[in-house]
């Protein structure tokens, strides 16, 4: 880490020796960060590549930012928003195309008509380009959480929730094609509402469930291909789940100190970290973990 902040020519050799092709000065940014930067900026999107995705409100305006902290630069994004509905929380992808070798942010919502808005960001333009989803666009009525980021394999994905409780399904946006795609979710009848996310095990989505038998257990199924799930694991934890890094899960304890738990062996072990905010979501004004 401290060799990739020399310079973005090490950072890029570094980050991926064996991929000469990779134009990683795509991701240059603007400016340098200052005590200003972050002002506002309360949602991490995701991370690809040590460049993260934040968003968050200004004086009633909502705002984006690109963030290399290993170059110490930043990018402030312009969202598409229509003034009327400027203070309409957006739904939010950052992903890398393999296609262009280029990054790129995805927004979408569904305007007051129920007709779906959506634009697509490209880095190496600095320009956002609307977008035309087609009709059957998936209804929804709110996006669930997503421990750690969705990007896999050149798309991005969220968890949606549509007009009955227990009707999920998975959209992705592919950032080569430029387009949106439904995924049918996990049977209705396995899934307990109140905790509820999107995550990625072993670069496979899985849905984190909370088991309906056991207290303070968890379920994880994973898409074994589009619309096939199978449930492989269950897992007590006594404490608030932040995020998820290959088949571990980070949580904060009741001491709201850092906890690894990997899901397949079973071992947890701290990560020398307390904080007080830990224990509190991050949408509340509490710590964000990536």
């Amino acid at each position: 880490m401290r060799f990739k902040c020399v310079c973005k020519s090490w950072y890029a050799l570094i980050k991926n020796p064996d991929d000469p092709d990779h134009d990683y000065h795509s991701i240059t940014l603007i400016s340098e960060e200052n005590p200003q930067t972050f002002k506002g900026m309360t949602h991490l999107i995701g991370s690809v590549d040590g460049l993260f995705l934040m968003y968050g409100t200004i004086d009633g305006t909502i705002s984006c930012t690109l963030w290399n902290p290993a170059t110490r630069e930043v990018r402030p994004l312009l969202l598409p928003l229509p003034e009327s509905i400027i203070h309409a929380a957006p739904v939010l992808g950052f992903g890398f195309d393999p296609l262009t070798n280029d990054y790129k942010v995805v927004y979408f919502r569904f305007s007051i008509y129920h007709e779906c808005e959506a634009a697509v960001y490209c880095c190496s333009r600095d320009s956002w380009r609307v977008l035309k989803p087609k009709e059957s666009f998936p209804f929804y009525t709110n996006v669930k959480n997503t421990f750690g980021t969705a990007y896999l394999n050149g798309t991005y994905n969220w968890l949606l929730r549509g007009g009955h409780c227990c009707d999920y399904t998975i959209l992705l946006f592919d950032f080569g094609s430029e387009m949106f795609e439904e995924i049918e979710g996990t049977n209705s009848n396995f899934l307990y509402t109140s905790v509820l996310g999107l995550m990625l095990i072993d670069d496979s989505i899985a849905i984190l469930n909370y088991n309906r038998c056991c207290m303070l257990y968890y379920d994880i199924w994973v898409m074994i291909q589009p619309g096939v799930w199978n449930k492989i694991f269950t897992f007590e934890c006594i404490g608030l789940i932040k995020s998820c890094y290959v088949s571990s899960l980070i949580f904060a304890d009741k001491v709201s100190h850092l906890v690894s738990y990997n899901a397949r062996t079973k071992k947890t072990r701290r990560l020398g970290f307390q904080h007080s905010r830990l224990g509190i979501g991050a949408q509340h004004g509490g710590c964000g973990v990536f």
